[in-house]
Order: C-alpha cells, then structure tokens, then sequence
C-alpha cells in the first residue's frame, strides 16, 4: 500500500473505533451503578434529544459503520475511496466541533481534531486528478 493510503487506513480506523465505542457508551442504559461514568442529564436536557440513545445511535452509524465501509472500501481498492475518506472526516469534524461548543473543551479534542482534519486532507490529496 501507499503511504497515504496506509495513514487513511490508520486514521479511519481511529475514528470508527472511537465512533463504535462511544456510540455503543451512549446506547447502553446507564444507571448511578454502572461501572462507567454516566452521561449528566442536565447536558442532554438542553439540546434536541430527549436521551442518549438517539445520540449513541448517530455516532455508532455516521462514525462506526461509515467507517468499516470506508476501510473495506480502502482494502478493496474502490475508487471512490477517497470521497469516503472524506465524507468521514467531515462527519467526526463536526462532531467533535459541536461538541466543542456544546459541551466545552476537554484534552481528548487534542487529539480528535486534528485526526479529523488530517483524514479530510487525506482523501483530498488520494482524489483523482481527472477534473
């Protein structure tokens, strides 16, 4: 494989592992019990959904199986890979933007921002040069 190829592979990877988990977080219900952190109610109140698994089931599709079709579609060689590539970054960077602005900046945005525009300039230069 190409370098650049090898990054997108790296990068969606990323992105779906994150989006798979923490969509799969969102949908399991949560009581005061569980071993994980819940979600406050309070953040949830304030915007369109009414409760997390809506959420959860948007970050587990747009993110987690969009991803697992953009990497088969990167294996397979599919030339319209690279427009996954960057559909996919698009989506995680405007995820992870509102959620800058919704819910305030935290450490892990250092690291999904930049991964989410590294993927977008990485479909852009795998585009091919026919137009």
């Amino acid at each position: 494989m190409k370098r650049d190829r090898i990054l997108s592979v790296l990068l969606v990877s990323i992105i779906s592992i994150v989006g798979l988990v923490r969509g799969l977080r969102m949908i399991i219900p949560q009581n005061k019990l569980t071993i994980l952190f819940p979600f406050p109610e309070e953040m949830i109140s304030g915007s369109l959904f009414s409760n997390y698994t809506v959420l959860g089931w948007i970050l587990f599709c747009m993110l987690g199986v969009f991803g697992l079709v953009t990497l088969r579609c990167i294996y397979t060689k599919n030339r319209l890979f690279p427009y996954l590539v960057i559909m996919l970054g698009i989506f995680a960077s405007f995820l992870t933007l509102t959620h800058i602005l919704y819910g305030g900046f935290a450490w892990i945005h250092l690291v999904l921002l930049p991964i989410s525009l590294g993927t977008i300039l990485l479909g852009v230069v795998q585009t091919p040069k026919e137009f």
